[in-house]
C-alpha cells in the first residue's frame, strides 16, 4: 500500500515511509509482554531521532524501512 501510493500521489509532493521499529520498550509492550525483557527492547525516542534523520535526508517515498538495532 505505501509504494502504491507513493506512486499514486509521487506528484503532489506528499512522501510515504513505512517504518518497522520491532518491538519497543512502552507500555502497551509491557502490558502485552510481561516477561518480555525491557533492556532488549528499542528506546522509542531514539528510533524516533533515527526516523526523523532519515526523513531529513530525503529517504526515497514508498521505502520501508527495518530499523537496525545499532539505531534502538
Amino acid at each position: 500500500m505505501n509504494r502504491i501510493w507513493a506512486v499514486e500521489l509521487a506528484q503532489t509532493g506528499v512522501r510515504f515511509l513505512s517504518v518497522d521499529p520491532g518491538e519497543m520498550d512502552t507500555e502497551m509492550h509491557a502490558a502485552a509482554v510481561p516477561e518480555a525483557d525491557r533492556g532488549e527492547l528499542a528506546q522509542p525516542v531514539r528510533v524516533a531521532r533515527w526516523i526523523g534523520r532519515l526523513v531529513a535526508h530525503g529517504v526515497e517515498s514508498g521505502s520501508r524501512i527495518v530499523v537496525p538495532g545499532e539505531a534502538r
